[in-house]
């Protein structure tokens, strides 16, 4: 089980849990294995650029940290790693990644 999903049974507001991150955008791990940056770090898709950066508005975040007032929960697909929040339509949609591999 991943730690997202981990978290998601648990009801634990993470950055983990919540619908807006991207684990994907530093991934080093090979194609279909959990997604994974060098230190864990994900992008937060809520970021805002144009307001300074804060502990409540951060591009680049550990997907441990606790959520802030911007979460909403991951569904049980994302949670799963069957869908992902993509950046560009600010929507959710079907992983592109191959996630057979993902226990």
């Amino acid at each position: 089980m991943s730690l997202k999903k981990h978290y998601y049974n648990k009801g634990v507001e993470r950055c983990y849990t919540c619908k807006f991150i991207d684990e994907y955008a530093l991934n080093i791990k090979d194609e279909g294995e959990t997604p994974q940056g060098y230190d864990g770090t994900a992008v937060c898709c809520k970021y805002d650029k144009s307001k300074a950066e804060s502990s409540e508005n951060r591009l680049w975040i550990s997907p441990c940290w606790n959520a802030c007032h911007k979460y909403q929960q991951c569904t049980e697909r994302q949670a799963d790693y069957l869908d992902i929040f993509d950046e560009q339509s600010q929507s959710i949609i079907k992983n592109p990644n191959d996630i057979s591999k993902i226990k």
